[in-house]
Parts: C-alpha cells; sequence; structure tokens
C-alpha cells in the first residue's frame, strides 16, 4: 500500500535533465532561442508560482521585477565592467530588495488590491528606468555586452541555452525543496487561511515578505539572463502584458505547483511557435487574419480556465493516477494473481 500510494518518485529526474541537455544538438539556431526564451520564462514563473500559486498573493509586477534585474545587470556589466557571473547574482539582489520594498504594502492588501498595487510598482520602475538615461539609454534602450565566463564570450544560442537550463534546473529544485520546507508549509498556510495562519503562530509579514523577496529574486536573475541573451533592452518589453502572460503561464502549468510553472512557461513561449505551424492547415481566408495569433491565444486561455482549470500538470497527475488504479492494470492483475 505504500509503495502503491507513494508520494512522488523522482527517478524520471535525470531522464528530464539528460534530454534537455541533449535538445540543442538536434535543433538549429532559431529554435534553440526560443528555448532559451523559455527557460528564462520557467525561472520567472517559478518564482511566481511561489508568491501566487502557494502564498495567494497576487502579483502584476514582475516584469518590473525582471526589468530590474534586466538593466541591473546589464549597468553593471556595461558601465562598471563587472564579470557576467557575479551580475547575474548581483542583478537578482538588487530585485530582492525591491521585492522587500513592495512586500510591505502585502503585509495589509490581498487579492485585487493588491494586484493593482503591484502594478503601479511596474509603472514606477519604467519611469525610474527613463529617468535614469545617463545609464539606461531612457526609452530608446541600451546593447547589453555578451555573457562572459572566464574570458570566452557566450555568443551563440547553443552555448547560452546550456547557460541557462543550468540555472534553471538549480533554481526549480531551490524552489521544489523550499515547499517541503517549514517556509513552505507556512505559505500554504497564509494562501488557505491568513486567520488560521495567524492564529497558528505563523508571522503573516515575516513570511509574505520573504516570499516577495524570493519571487522578485527568480524575476531579476531571469531578467538579467534575458538581457544577455536578447543583447539590447529596452522598457517597451516589461510592460504589464508580460506580467499578466508570467501569472497565465502559473495558471496553465497548474496553480501551487512548480512543475506545473515549468510545463506552463514552455507551453505558453511555445504558444505562437504551433500557431504559426497550424496556420499551413487552415483555410486561407483564417490563415489571413491579422489578429489570428491573438484570437488563438485567447482561445486557448479561456479552454483553460473553463475546462482545465487546474493546469496541465494536475491534468497529468489525474492520468497517472487512473491508470495506476485502473482495474485491468497487467501488472496490478499480476501482482494480485501472486
Amino acid at each position: 500500500m505504500k509503495r502503491r500510494y507513494a508520494d512522488e518518485k523522482t527517478w524520471w529526474i535525470p531522464l528530464v535533465i539528460g534530454v534537455t541537455l541533449l535538445i540543442p544538438l538536434g535543433l538549429d539556431s532559431y529554435f534553440t532561442y526560443i528555448f532559451n526564451l523559455a527557460g528564462i520564462a520557467i525561472i520567472v514563473a517559478v518564482g511566481l508560482d511561489l508568491l501566487s500559486g502557494y502564498t495567494g498573493l497576487i502579483s502584476l509586477g514582475h516584469a518590473a521585477f525582471m526589468a530590474v534585474g534586466a538593466y541591473a545587470s546589464a549597468v553593471l556589466v556595461a558601465q562598471f565592467d563587472w564579470p557576467f557571473l557575479l551580475s547575474v547574482p548581483a542583478a537578482g539582489l538588487i530585485a530582492l530588495i525591491a521585492g522587500v520594498i513592495l512586500g510591505f504594502p502585502a503585509l495589509r492588501l490581498s487579492g485585487l488590491y493588491l494586484a493593482i498595487v503591484t502594478m503601479g510598482f511596474g509603472v514606477i520602475v519604467h519611469r525610474i528606468i527613463i529617468e535614469l538615461h545617463v545609464w539606461t539609454g531612457g526609452s530608446d534602450g541600451m546593447p547589453v555586452p555578451a555573457a562572459q565566463i572566464l574570458g570566452v564570450e557566450l555568443t551563440s544560442d547553443r552555448s547560452l541555452y546550456y547557460l541557462i537550463y543550468m540555472v534553471v534546473i538549480f533554481m526549480t529544485v531551490v524552489a521544489k525543496r523550499l515547499t517541503a520546507t517549514k517556509i513552505g508549509r507556512a505559505m500554504a498556510a497564509i494562501r488557505d487561511s491568513e486567520e488560521a495562519a495567524q492564529s497558528s503562530g505563523i508571522h503573516l509579514g515575516r513570511y509574505k515578505v520573504l516570499v516577495f523577496a524570493v519571487s522578485a529574486f527568480y524575476a531579476g536573475v531571469g531578467g538579467a539572463l534575458y538581457a544577455h541573451t536578447i543583447r539590447f533592452i529596452t522598457t517597451d518589453y516589461f510592460n504589464i502584458l508580460l506580467s499578466i502572460q508570467f501569472l497565465v503561464m502559473v495558471i496553465v502549468g497548474g496553480i501551487g505547483s512548480i512543475y506545473g510553472a515549468v510545463l506552463g512557461a514552455l507551453f505558453i513561449t511555445f504558444l505562437p511557435e504551433l500557431i504559426r505551424v497550424a496556420k499551413d492547415f487552415l483555410p486561407p481566408d483564417i490563415a489571413q487574419f491579422n489578429d489570428l495569433q491573438a484570437i488563438s491565444f485567447g482561445l486557448v486561455m479561456l479552454f483553460f480556465i473553463l475546462f482545465e482549470p487546474l493546469g496541465l500538470y494536475r491534468r497529468w497527475q489525474k492520468i497517472r493516477i487512473y491508470w495506476k488504479m485502473f482495474p485491468f492494470n497487467p501488472k496490478q492483475r499480476g501482482e494480485t494473481n501472486h
């Protein structure tokens, strides 16, 4: 009985890591670049899931945290000659400080009010970046130096792929382990009921600020990697739509699940490519719609909200449990006969 209902098997994790390392060997530069963007999205989505999925605090400001990390790393490398390997964690720490500052309003706000405050934070960051035009280039944007490790520039998409996914694997494992600790249990308690959590001795303010800081750190690191991947950044990219897109990744993948955030980030990042391929199989009148991609994106989101509100990962769990408990499962039937 214990083996059948074991909490979670991890034999597949080394397999996934192995496949991840082999993926770029069979891809051209363009799709490797898309995978790089997906990896960056995974980092940000995992951090957002810790905040919104596990703690229940809705944020529409993660594009701003990402912008803080992107510009911080770009300025440190370009203006102050910092090494790339130091600029990325430093950018994450700067975003973490911004998360602590933003976390204080979360002590008294929740739901829609907190979402509006985080959205306002994005506007503030946008204006600060423009005002610091001497360093950031303002609304014109700024070029970003290539990532460099031990004197070797990572200019190819394949070399950046391995760098990005090393960070993805590390930060995903850390987030997964965090959810299994006392901090993770406190986060879940706050999400379920703040009153019950407080009566149980959980310090709401401490944990809310902590999770905002951790989530912002993830977004800052993702932003730093993004800046050195596309090599040119501007404030136009880090807008409210990007924040909503990250929130959609968490919902589609399965809110409150680290693995779900990974699946959601991959799905949403590759969705435009799937739509582009599907155009070849559609009637010409439909394929020529200028807003076909936006319409398809909206329909997919509507489908998940109406028919798969628990997300991709929860659906996979249901399928796995179904086949495990299926009465005609050959493995179980063999065990019964013995």
